[in-house]
């Protein structure tokens, strides 16, 4: 357990008990394809041109594993694509095979367990996420943004996502919930932390384009 991505973690904050996510299908989707293609780039395998298109930078070197349906969709792509070409142009199967790959990653790691589906999808292998693995994302979020210890960029990235799809809420009072808010606007007009202003300006470009579809 630990040494988790922000990707990761965010699976395991936006899955239930039952491998489901309680927000919409297309805001969690979005998110991983943000995660997954933020870290590809910051691990050199994709690069993005001055139109803020994503292309395949180097051949897959097995260093990101659950990245790896997210490198093959880039990949795939017969020219540059920007991320919210990449999300619109996933299929019902890549973007099930987005979320699968993580949840592998996490039971692997020991930070989430197999479910097994019912009904139609009774076939369908899902991921729920272990309680105390949950409780310690949350309480390092706690302890950065609410408590004054030092603030990395991994949790803020996190944090953005969670934000994005609604979720601070889930974990947070009221109270507690506007100050996080509030700090992660705070960052965004921020010099100390332009290495991830990049990251929340997808994510929230991402997220109000699906709103409007």
């Amino acid at each position: 357990m630990g040494n988790l991505s922000f990707t990761q973690e965010y699976y395991l904050c936006a899955v239930n008990s039952k491998g489901n996510s309680p927000i919409d299908g297309g805001e969690f989707t979005a998110c991983l394809v943000i995660g997954d293609t933020m870290e590809l780039l910051s691990r050199g395998l994709i690069a993005k041109d001055e139109k803020d298109r994503f292309s395949v930078a180097k051949p897959w070197d097995g260093s990101l594993p659950y990245a790896k349906p997210m490198y093959d969709l880039i990949a795939s792509a017969k020219k540059p694509r920007k991320a919210p070409d990449l999300f619109f142009g996933l299929k019902l199967k890549e973007a099930g095979r987005l979320s699968s790959s993580i949840g592998a990653s996490l039971a692997e790691s020991g930070d989430a367990h197999e479910v097994g589906g019912k009904g139609l999808f009774k076939d369908k292998t899902k991921y729920a996420p272990e309680p105390e693995a949950v409780s310690r994302v949350i309480e390092k979020i706690r302890a950065e943004f609410l408590e004054d210890g030092p603030m990395t960029d991994e949790t803020v990235c996190l944090t953005a996502l969670l934000d994005a799809g609604g979720l601070i809420r889930h974990y947070f009072s009221k109270v507690e919930s506007q100050t996080v808010k509030s700090r992660l606007k705070e960052i965004r007009t921020s010099e100390t932390y332009s290495a991830v202003k990049e990251v929340l300006e997808t994510i929230a470009a991402l997220i109000v384009i699906i709103a409007v579809h």
